[in-house]
């Protein structure tokens, strides 16, 4: 399991160049992966996202990777000599009159004196070769940083799970409790209504038993136990696939069933326990936005 966050960088140094590699990433609905630095080429990018789609399923990744030369060998330096001739013209008549020409300095300080050229392929095959064991090994710890995330959430949604699970059999304790409270509101209250009729007693429990069965919350805890069984298994699995979508789903669902019991009656210490699942709800729900 994996978190859709995580970070690593690194710094190298070589003979001829050094490097500085970025790899972080957000939470996103899809896998979204850009990149930038002064040592992107077409085929550096098409390596990155060879690297990172092979191992990734959803998250805004963003990759940052500068290259630095240092050889001798890796700049292009040209001296703009029509512009020092245009310049040495346009001041030969001040030098007759004057009998003095400009220094050298100052000529090297005019702008566009230079030009500085430096293609970040030319690299050779060692330099590249050592350019892409540099950026695996920092990708390998990018990844080990989200798996790091995903464990320590795994581990707080489990505890939520388990105080779910001991709240959910609370309520099942109380399932029989809140018939027998339903049949006997809708009895009296049938009774109260009819009072000074006539009353048939088997239709009058019959009435009381379908209000009962309205108010029945043993399919509703059921549902709610088969989703926390199902979450927690999606937890455990070692196959590695996108599981925060399905996550969010099942406290989607786990959330609705919670509002039927709350709604099916007006017991206190079901609203109670009700609550308190909510909350582990809530909890879950807000650390699974974070899952891959």
């Amino acid at each position: 399991m994996q978190s859709m966050t995580g970070f690593a960088q690194g710094r190298y140094s070589y003979r001829d160049f050094s490097l500085f590699v970025s790899f972080k990433s957000y939470n996103n609905r899809y896998l979204e992966t850009s990149f930038r630095g002064s040592g992107l080429t077409a085929d550096r990018e098409r390596f990155l996202r060879d690297l990172l789609n092979d191992k990734l399923q959803r998250g805004k990744v963003e990759v940052t990777l500068d290259l630095f030369p240092e050889g001798a060998g890796q700049w292009d330096i040209r001296l703009n000599v029509p512009l020092i001739a245009e310049v040495l013209r346009r001041l030969a008549p001040l030098q007759r009159q004057y009998g003095a020409g400009p220094a050298l300095d100052a000529l090297l300080k005019l702008p566009a004196l230079f030009r500085l050229d430096h293609d970040p392929a030319r690299l050779g095959a060692g330099g590249e070769a050592a350019l892409r064991r540099a950026v695996t090994a920092v990708c390998a710890a990018f990844l080990r940083s989200r798996r790091r995330e995903g464990l320590t959430i795994r581990r707080d949604l489990l505890a939520s799970l388990a105080r779910i699970d001991r709240q959910v059999r609370a309520l099942r304790a109380r399932e029989k409790e809140v018939e027998r409270d339903a049949f006997r509101r809708c009895r009296q209250r049938l009774a109260r209504f009819l009072k000074d009729l006539p009353v048939d007693e088997r239709r009058l429990a019959q009435e009381a038993a379908i209000c009962a069965d309205k108010s029945c919350i043993a399919e509703e805890i059921s549902r709610l136990q088969a989703h926390a069984r199902r979450l927690r298994l999606l937890l455990q699995e070692r196959v590695p696939a996108a599981k925060g979508k399905e996550a969010d789903f099942l406290t989607q669902e786990m959330q609705r069933e919670t509002h039927t019991i709350a709604a099916k009656t007006p017991s206190l210490e079901i609203h109670q326990l009700i609550l308190l699942i909510r909350r582990e709800i809530e909890k879950i729900r807000q650390q699974v936005q974070n899952l891959e």
